[in-house]
């Protein structure tokens, strides 16, 4: 019998029976189903409430909910994100039924899902669990561990002894009203994957109540990890979590157990040492994703199994260490678990397309895997899937397609979204060309800057060929002088400015007044790695399989600043050689109307197409003024010599004689000139230019953001001392 008091269900007038509560990120995709199984629910359910707690980035979530017309449905959406926990008491607060039933939002459940919880009540109070069974489709993850993993859990959770349910509190649950009055909300100290619920569930059993299954509520989990990075990546967090669980309730648990014994024993605890950081984990687990389908799924199977549990007690044993003092702490183990380690952020301007920025920002997550990312508008179509297992928070303007497809669209509008773009965070990484380091911060906040902003400082260079009535040169004539003073106050308002290469650091000091430190950005080699795919569109024009060395290659956004049209006007006289274009832009039409048949744009490439294109090209060829680029040290990575303008960030990363040569001038008769010198020149050693590549690794550039963040923490410094300061003047 439960320390609690009995409770009867039978509402009050205007109080459903049951609130069914579901927290959802980013679930536009996933909600309709979970809607349209409680739509269904068998003739004589209860009334029942849904409320969706939308958790700060409306992908069209809210769109979903209002459509629904069947069941009595509302939504309840914060303006960020505040994770699960956040969302479960907001939605529980704000329910109106006598039964609270917790329903994630890639659950699809039965038609007697909300009877059986609502039933399971009408006696003394209890907590009760509806088991799921995950769905998973077909893949090598799937046919090695998922679905065998899957199974297993669900045996495992139907053999639970009543003294241990409290273990399997988790995405589909139900107690009462009078149970969360009086037990109180979700622990808000969870903040990584898992472990939340089952502390819940301890906090249900210690407070005497009986925990039951509902046979009838069980439902299917159609959002279970499709890869073994993303499994083994929810195995760590919830290492880092169980840690937590085990200082809030000490004695709940065993003491944490080692790797075991024997060989897999060994081979666990050699992998918990390797897998001690998410950045470990993701890479790790991610080589296991490559080799799945080439192995036995027995092989398959161990592997995963390794990867997942070795991230587990990775992740639990170096929670231990995080407590330590400094001094006697790593790097790793000092940004290891998620709970109790400082709260990191990332900001950017906006994640709407494939550039070396967007790129570099999931160089930044791999130095801070747990950090949220904050950005006006998210596009997951524009922008690379690696984003999809990211969390995201996005500003309102997010919910407008136009905008959020073409942010400039959205110009007048974007200073003041950015300035409340609070962040909740204790270091907040901002990677900016113009708004993301105006984001205000309860924190410090370290900037990483790939211009000041063309379109208040070099405004020829962002408008390119608009005339003189274009809206956008006249929005920039109203705006800039309100958009000035306020851009400098939040440039002046960070702890540490970094610019990307020599030239955007004179820029940021012209500019600012701020002395920055230059900090290029990070590239892997790995962009040679894997398979290629020829490009179906150049069937016709390369042959199918393509000829090696048979086209120049041009890598770009189509913005006016590109010179991207300079390009093509030097090839049209050189009809004996190809020109291959890869890009998208607001200048595509024109490009493509002025193209002759020697050059070919193409847009929406797999990475084993840029790989064949990359590999294939004769050289790659860079005519734009750029802050830094990364192009040419992509092309590097495949051994492929640039012709590039000696001008911007080239001269960081171009090496005439080593992996280029230079043109003087964006235009037509000086790019000729350049082939013409790459042509006649000697043969390039592929050994040498991919040797220059290296120099820009990856890990310098994670070991920068971590000292500075150590660093931001120790103490609150002003940015680098501004010109005026050091009795400087600025040009």
């Amino acid at each position: 019998m439960s320390e609690l008091d009995v409770v009867s269900v039978p509402k009050t007038a205007g109080e459903p029976a049951a609130s069914v509560v579901i927290p959802s990120y980013q679930g536009a995709a996933r909600l309709p189903a979970l809607l349209d199984s409680l739509a269904a629910q068998e003739e004589g359910t209860p009334d029942f409430e849904v409320i969706v707690v939308i958790d700060g980035v409306d992908d069209g979530s809210a769109a979903v909910v209002d459509a629904e017309n069947r069941i009595a449905v509302r939504s309840v959406e914060f303006p960020e994100n505040r994770g699960r926990v956040a969302a479960l008491n907001a939605g529980f607060d704000d329910a109106r039924g006598r039964v609270l039933i917790r329903c994630d939002d890639d659950l699809v459940v039965p038609p007697t899902f909300v009877s059986a919880h609502v039933s399971a009540h009408q006696g003394p109070a209890v907590g009760v669990i509806g088991l799921t069974r995950d769905i998973h489709r077909d893949s090598a993850y799937a046919r090695a561990y998922g679905t065998d993993a899957g199974d297993r859990a669900h045996r495992a959770a139907r053999n639970r002894t009543a003294e241990e349910r409290w273990r399997l509190w988790a995405a589909n649950c139900s107690i009462t009203r009078d149970t969360w009055e009086q037990v109180g909300p979700y622990d808000t100290r969870y903040r990584a994957y898992g472990w939340e619920d089952v502390d819940y569930g301890y906090r249900l059993a210690e407070a005497g109540l009986d925990l039951v299954i509902a046979d009838a509520a069980e439902a299917e989990h159609h959002g279970p990890a499709r890869t073994a990075a993303s499994r083994a990546h929810k195995a760590f967090e919830s290492g880092a979590a169980r840690a937590m669980f085990r200082q809030l309730h000490p004695g709940a648990l065993l003491p944490a157990a080692g790797p075991g014994k024997g060989i897999w024993g060994k081979a666990v605890g050699i992998a918990s040492h390797v897998l001690s950081t998410g950045d470990r984990v993701r890479r790790v687990a991610g080589i296991v994703d490559q080799v799945l389908p080439l192995v036995p799924n027995a092989v398959g199977r161990k592997l995963v199994a390794l990867a997942v549990e070795g991230a587990a007690l990775g992740a639990e044993s170096s929670r231990g260490a995080a407590t330590e003092p400094t001094s006697g702490r790593t790097a790793a183990t000092r940004r290891t678990a998620a709970a109790g380690r400082p709260r990191v952020a990332i900001a950017h301007d906006y994640l709407t397309q494939r550039g070396g920025a967007e790129r570099l920002v999931l160089s930044i997550l791999k130095a801070f895997p747990d950090a949220e990312i904050h950005t006006l508008f998210y596009e997951p179509d524009q922008i690379y899937p690696e984003y999809r297992d990211a969390r995201i928070r996005t500003s309102p303007l997010n919910r407008i397609g136009v905008l959020r497809r073409d942010p400039r669209k959205a110009l007048p509008l974007l200073a003041p979204f950015a300035s409340r773009m609070r962040i909740d965070a204790d270091v907040v990484v901002a990677s900016s060309s113009g708004w993301a380091h105006a984001f205000p911060t309860t924190g410090k906040k370290i900037v990483y800057c790939h211009s000041p902003a063309r379109w208040l400082y070099l405004p020829e260079d962002y408008l390119g060929d608009a005339g003189r009535f274009d809206v956008k040169r006249l929005a920039l004539t109203v705006l800039t002088p309100l958009l000035k003073p306020w851009d400098r106050r939040a440039a002046l308002r960070a702890d540490r400015y970094f610019g990307n290469s020599s030239v955007v650091v004179e820029r940021i000091r012209r500019v600012y007044g701020i002395h920055p430190d230059p900090l290029f950005p990070p590239f892997s080699p790995a962009v040679a790695e894997g398979g290629q795919e020829p490009i179906g569109e150049l069937a016709d024009w390369v042959g199918a399989g393509g000829e090696e060395g048979g086209h120049y290659l041009v890598v770009s956004r189509l913005q006016p600043y590109k010179h991207v049209d300079r390009v093509i006007e030097a090839f049209r006289e050189l009809p004996g050689k190809r020109l291959l274009i890869i890009g998208k832009g607001p200048e595509r039409d024109r490009l493509r109307a002025m193209a002759p048949s020697n050059v070919r744009l193409v847009e929406g490439l797999t990475d084993a197409q840029m790989r064949w294109a990359y590999a294939h090209c004769a050289a790659l060829i860079a005519a734009s003024h750029e802050d830094f680029g990364l192009t040419p040290l992509e092309a590097c990575a495949h051994g492929k010599p640039v012709i590039a303008l000696r001008a911007g960030g080239y001269l960081d990363t171009v090496r005439e004689g080593v992996n280029g040569v230079f043109f003087d001038a964006p235009e037509a008769g000086a790019i000729r000139t350049g082939i013409a010198e790459l042509d006649n020149g000697a043969p390039w050693d592929e050994r040498a230019i991919r040797a220059h590549a290296d120099r820009f690794s990856e890990e310098q550039f994670i070991a920068a953001l971590h000292d500075a963040s150590d660093e931001a923490l120790r103490y609150r410094q002003g940015p680098q001392r501004t010109a005026s300061e050091k009795g400087e003047t600025t040009s």
